[in-house]
C-alpha cells in the first residue's frame, strides 16, 4: 500500500509526493483522480467516468481520453510507490491509506470532537474542530469540471458548513460569545436561511448583553424564512426566542469568566403591586364584580387568557370599579399586579405611547433597562414572554383605542388584562374575545345608599326629600355625587336642604355645582368635555342640537325631525355618540342620555349654534 503519497480534495485537487506539492494534471485529469478518491476504492467503470467528468456532452474520444488520464496518473504516482490504481473487473479502483486523503483526516477530527463533546470534554472537542477547519484551503474540489465534482461540492460544503456550527456552538457553550458572535454574524449572512446559525447567534448576543439584537434578529429570520419559503421557524429557533423572552434561557456557568457581565439576566423574580388604592367601599356594583369573578373562574378552567372591557360614561365610575374589582381578585393573581393610566381621555390631550408603558412593565418585572429592547413589537414580544406561566394581573386604565393597547395584553393562560375606556372598544373585544362590561349610572337605591355611606345615616335619614333632590342634581353618577359628598362632608352643620339649594343655583348650569378648581378629574363638566372632542362635526352638531328635546329618552325620527337631518344620518351620528357613552341606546330605535350630559350639550348649543 501507498505510504508516501498524501492526497487533497478540501480546496484545489492536489497530490503530494515526497514533500513535494504535485498537481495531478490538467482540470479533467483533476476530475478523473477526484471520482476516484471520493468512491474510496470500489471500482469506477470507463462509463462512469466519462459520465462524471463531462456527463451528457461527452464527446466520442471521451473514453479515449479518460485512458490518457490514468496514464498519466500513475505516471505522477510513481512505478515504485505502492499504489494501487489498477484495472479492476473493467473499472478502475485506486486504493490508499484512509489517512492519506484530508477528507478521511477531516472526518475523523469531526468524529473525535463529537465524542470528546458528549462527554462534556468542550476544550478537546474545540481544539479537535479547529484541526479539521484547517484542513480546508478554500472550496472543495475547486476548479474541477463535470457533474460529479460539482454534486460532491455541495456535500462537502455542507460538512464544512456543520463543522464550523459545531465549532461555533462549542464556544457559546464555553461562554465565548462576543467572539462566537463575531465569527456567526457574517456566516448567517453567507446563509441566511440556516436556522442553526440563527439560534447560536441569538444565543450568543444574548448572552453578550445585546438581547435586542438577539430578538431583532429572530424577526428578520422569520420573515425571511416566510418570505422566501413560506415556512415558520422551527420548534428550536422559537423555543429559543421565547426563553430570551421570558429570561429562561440558562448561560452556561464557565469558571473564570464573569458570568455575571455575560449574561443580561435570569428568570426575574420581582412580584409588582402596582394596584392604586382601593375604595373602602364601592356601593351599586356587586353585580358587575360577581361578573368578572366569573370571567376570572370560566379562564382559568379552560386555560384561556382572561381580557374584560369595562365601559360607560365619563363620571360613571369606572377607574374605581377597576381599581376595587383588582383588589378583589388578588388572591387569583399571586405573581403580581401591573397598572397604567393610559390617558386615552385625559386633559393632557394626548394617549401615552405603550412603548413607554411597556417599559415600565418590563422594568417592574425585574428586566434591568439595559436589557429592554428598543422596538414596541420587541418590548411587547418580551412582556408576554414573562408573563408566561405567571398568574399576573394587568388594568389598563382609560384606554384610548385598541392599537394602544395591541402589546400590552398578556397572552397566556392565569394572567388577566382589565381595561377601562369611555370608548367601545368594539375592534378590540372582537380581536381579543374579549368581555365587554358596561357601567350605568346608579340606581337610586344605590345613590341613597352612597350618601348614607359617605354623610352618616342619619344625616341622610333626617332629609330623605332633599338626599333624593341631590341625586336628582347629580344625575346618578358616582363622581358627581362624590363631588357633593366631599362638599356636604366639610359642612356638618347645615341642612341638606339648604345644600341642595345652594347647590341648584350654583350658576347659569347645574353642572357649577360639580366644578373642581383642585382636580380637573373631578370636574364633571370637563370630563364629558373629553368625550365631547372626540365627536367629529356632523356628531358634535347633533349632539347640541338634542338639547332642544326636553325628555331624556327620545327616538331617531323624534331626534330627525328636531334636527332636520334624514333618520339615516341621524342614527350614524347617533351612533358615534353611543360609541362614546354620552348617548344609550336603550332599546330599537329609542335612545336616552344623562340629565348632565343634556346639560352640558346645552351649554355647548349655547356657545356653537
Amino acid at each position: 500500500m501507498q505510504t508516501d503519497v498524501q492526497f487533497s480534495v478540501l480546496g484545489p485537487v492536489r497530490l503530494h509526493r515526497q514533500d513535494a506539492d504535485t498537481g495531478p494534471g490538467q482540470p479533467r485529469q483533476c476530475a478523473v483522480l477526484a471520482s476516484l478518491l471520493l468512491r474510496a476504492g470500489g471500482p469506477v467503470s470507463l462509463g462512469t467516468l466519462v459520465e462524471d467528468v463531462w456527463g451528457e456532452d461527452a464527446p466520442p474520444s471521451a473514453i479515449g481520453s479518460i485512458r490518457t488520464y490514468i496514464y498519466r496518473l500513475r505516471q505522477a504516482l510513481g512505478e515504485d510507490s505502492n499504489s494501487t490504481l489498477k484495472l479492476i473487473d473493467g473499472g478502475y479502483s485506486l486504493r490508499i491509506k484512509p489517512e492519506a486523503l484530508d477528507l478521511n483526516r477531516f472526518k475523523q477530527a469531526a468524529a473525535k470532537a463529537r465524542g470528546a463533546r458528549l462527554n462534556g470534554d468542550l476544550p478537546s472537542a474545540t481544539t479537535q474542530l479547529s484541526k479539521a477547519l484547517e484542513m480546508w484551503r478554500g472550496i472543495a474540489l475547486a476548479g474541477v469540471p463535470g457533474p460529479f465534482a460539482k454534486t460532491q461540492r455541495r456535500v462537502l460544503d455542507q460538512l464544512r458548513l456543520a463543522c464550523m456550527e459545531d465549532h461555533l456552538a462549542c464556544q457559546v457553550e464555553q461562554g465565548h460569545y462576543a467572539e462566537a458572535a463575531a465569527e456567526l454574524a457574517p456566516l448567517l449572512v453567507e446563509h441566511p436561511l440556516r436556522e442553526r446559525l440563527c439560534e447560536l447567534l441569538m444565543i450568543a448576543l444574548y448572552g453578550a448583553g445585546r438581547q435586542s439584537e438577539a430578538l431583532t434578529l429572530y424577526h428578520t429570520t422569520t420573515h425571511r424564512l416566510r418570505q422566501r419559503l413560506g415556512i415558520n421557524p422551527s420548534p428550536p429557533l422559537q423555543q429559543i426566542h421565547e426563553r430570551i423572552l421570558s429570561g429562561q434561557l440558562v448561560l452556561p456557568h464557565i469558571a473564570g469568566h464573569d458570568t455575571k457581565k455575560q449574561q443580561p439576566y435570569r428568570q426575574p423574580s420581582a412580584t409588582p403591586a402596582q394596584l392604586p388604592p382601593a375604595l373602602p367601599r364601592l356601593i351599586g356594583r356587586e353585580k358587575e364584580h360577581e361578573q368578572v369573578e366569573h370571567l376570572v373562574c370560566n379562564a382559568a378552567a379552560s386555560h384561556n387568557v382572561a381580557i374584560c372591557v369595562v365601559g360607560g360614561m365619563a363620571g360613571v365610575g369606572k377607574t374605581a370599579f377597576a381599581t376595587t374589582t383588582a383588589h378583589r381578585l388578588i388572591h387569583h393573581f399571586p405573581d403580581g399586579q401591573l397598572f397604567a393610566d393610559l390617558q386615552g381621555a385625559g386633559p393632557e390631550g394626548t394617549p401615552r405611547d405603550p412603548t413607554d408603558v411597556l417599559n415600565g412593565f418590563l422594568q417592574s418585572l425585574g428586566v434591568r433597562a439595559n436589557d429592554i429592547p428598543t422596538t414596541r413589537q420587541d418590548r411587547g414580544l418580551m412582556f408576554r414572554g414573562l408573563l408566561a406561566n405567571r398568574r399576573i394581573l394587568v388594568v389598563l386604565d382609560n384606554a384610548h383605542d385598541t392599537e394602544q393597547l395591541r402589546e400590552l395584553v398578556p397572552g397566556t393562560a392565569g394572567c388577566m388584562a382589565l381595561v377601562t375606556s369611555r370608548v367601545q372598544l368594539h375592534s378590540f373585544v372582537a380581536t381579543y374575545q374579549a368581555t365587554p362590561l358596561t357601567l350605568l349610572p346608579l340606581s337610586h337605591a344605590d345613590s341613597r345608599s352612597f350618601l348614607a355611606y359617605r354623610l352618616g345615616t342619619s344625616r341622610t335619614a333626617a332629609e330623605p326629600a332633599a338626599v333624593d333632590r341631590i341625586i336628582q342634581l347629580a344625575g346618578h353618577l358616582p363622581l358627581a355625587l362624590s363631588n357633593l359628598a366631599a362638599r356636604a362632608a366639610f359642612r356638618p352643620q347645615l341642612r341638606l336642604e339648604n345644600l341642595a339649594n345652594e347647590y341648584a343655583l350654583a350658576g347659569q348650569s347645574v353642572l357649577d355645582a360639580f366644578t373642581s378648581d383642585e382636580d380637573s378629574a373631578l370636574d364633571v363638566r370637563a370630563s364629558i368635555m373629553q368625550s365631547y372632542r372626540t365627536l367629529d362635526t356632523e356628531a358634535a352638531r347633533l349632539f347640541r342640537g338634542l338639547s332642544a328635546n326636553r325628555a331624556l329618552t327620545f327616538s331617531a325620527p323624534q331626534v330627525a325631525n328636531l334636527t332636520k337631518q334624514t333618520e339615516q344620518q341621524v342614527r350614524q351620528n347617533l351612533s358615534h355618540l353611543i360609541r362614546v357613552h354620552l348617548v344609550s341606546e336603550v332599546g330599537p330605535g329609542r335612545y336616552n342620555w344623562n340629565s348632565l350630559v343634556a346639560a352640558f350639550a346645552s351649554e355647548q348649543a349655547n356657545i356653537t349654534p
